[in-house]
């Protein structure tokens, strides 16, 4: 790469090997003739990949595309972490790490057509020593290894764009839209906005993303997104011209893309609660304790991710207050504290209703009618709990005494009032 550079910035003779895409030595002579200051010795391009339907790809991808055609050089620069298939628990960890590749424009290609995502490139409007600027601090990042924790939030693909963009423009200022300054959202808003189509990815994801992403970005600080950076990219100048294409290239044509079906997690959250307000009259216990097991796996979950995790905007989130394993830990004296503690998840239904209606969600309305059926189960207990009288038992007061009085096969036992359920 070292003659590459030497080549790109102007040294007009050389001749080495150079390592191509498959790894192999390739004797290469560099040519005098060749115009190194004329726009088009070095091409720069953003290219856009459709969102995936996974956790990790649900937002899209952008990454930086240089081309060099006098020598036949066409690479992407792609931004991204360690492989996550394989290391999910080292995802949730935030013990991944992250980088600079350099992949050859076929290659890249063939990752997201095998995938049906469509592939969009962006030609940047950049003086010629910008461009061959920019490939510099390319190639010495992708040196550096992978030298840096994944953090998703504050190195994205999006982001860190703008960032190598603006070192290479030195001096220079990109001229943003004014509207670019007016909107101010949240990158949790943004997420949701731009996660329509995977409701179920943006389920889990919620769990995932806590306080820190409920920060208002101003500017520039807001282009987490691929699609946010191509649309303010557009509006935006350097010296006075455009600085992104207004029409894209297709390199991959896309496949359709498809909402998660009918079985989303708000009809999950509404069966949930048909049932829990069922159970208050059926009294089933069997149904309370898979919502406990539910929640405490869920719970153990956040815990894990607030107290234990590196994973990055997990220090903190609004839904460990219904989601913790502390109501499995005291559920035996649950008579106790049960009743206030549904008062306060009430509270935070209520809270997080008024904050999503408002504009500014933190949790996403399944997360809401969940805790619903939740507060209805533990105000169940509190009734199990409190009363010795079973379903198909029934108190009766004769002289004074109080019977509790059970039917079994047509004959009725009577019983001394709170002794129904010990017997049983």
């Amino acid at each position: 790469m070292l003659v590459l550079l030497l080549s790109l910035i102007g040294v007009h003779s050389a001749s080495a090997q150079i390592v191509d895409a498959q790894g192999q030595y390739v004797d290469t002579v560099f040519n005098d003739n060749v115009d190194r200051t004329a726009e088009d010795f070095v091409i720069a391009s953003l290219l856009v990949a459709d969102p995936g339907t996974v956790l990790y790809s649900v937002l899209g991808h952008a990454c930086i595309r240089l081309q060099c055609p006098a020598f036949g050089l066409d690479y992407c620069f792609s931004y991204e972490s360690e492989s996550v298939k394989n290391r999910v628990l080292d995802f949730l960890a935030g013990k991944l790490m992250m980088g600079l590749f350099a992949i050859p424009v076929e290659e890249y290609c063939d990752i997201y057509r095998k995938d049906g995502r469509g592939v969009y490139e962006y030609q940047l409007n950049l003086p010629i020593e910008t461009k061959q600027e920019l490939w510099r601090i390319l190639d010495e990042k992708i040196a550096e290894g992978h030298r840096l924790p994944y953090d998703y939030y504050h190195r994205g693909c999006a982001i860190t764009i703008v960032d190598f963009v603006k070192e290479a423009l030195a001096q220079t200022k990109i001229v943003y839209d004014n509207s670019l300054y007016e909107y101010k959202p949240t990158a949790r808003e943004l997420c949701i906005e731009n996660s329509q189509l995977a409701l179920w990815v943006q389920f889990v994801a919620l769990f995932l993303v806590g306080d820190e992403a409920d920060i208002p970005l101003v500017g520039e600080k807001q282009l987490i997104i691929p699609t946010d950076l191509v649309d303010a990219w557009q509006k935006a100048t350097v010296n006075g011209k455009p600085l992104l294409a207004s029409k894209p290239a297709i390199l991959v044509e896309g496949e359709p893309q498809v909402n998660d079906g009918w079985f989303t997690p708000m009809v999950l959250a509404i069966i949930l609660l048909v049932l829990s307000i069922a159970n208050l009259f059926w009294k089933r216990p069997y149904f309370d304790w898979l919502m406990l097991a539910a929640q405490t796996l869920i719970g153990c979950f956040m815990t894990y991710l607030i107290c234990f995790s590196d994973l990055c905007c997990t220090e903190w989130n609004w839904l460990i207050i219904p989601f913790n394993p502390l109501p499995l830990i005291f559920w035996h004296w649950r008579k106790y504290w049960a009743l206030p503690y549904a008062g306060i998840l009430a509270v935070w239904c209520i809270a997080m209703a008024s904050m999503t209606l408002w504009g500014h969600p933190r949790v996403d309305w399944s997360h809401i009618v969940m805790v619903v059926a939740w507060i209805i189960t533990i105000v169940h207990q509190i009734d199990m709990k409190t009363s010795n009288i079973l379903p198909g038992h029934k108190l009766v007061l004769e002289n004074g005494n109080v019977f509790v009085v059970m039917e079994y096969k047509n004959t009725k036992i009577v019983l001394p009032e709170g002794s129904s359920r010990s017997v049983l």
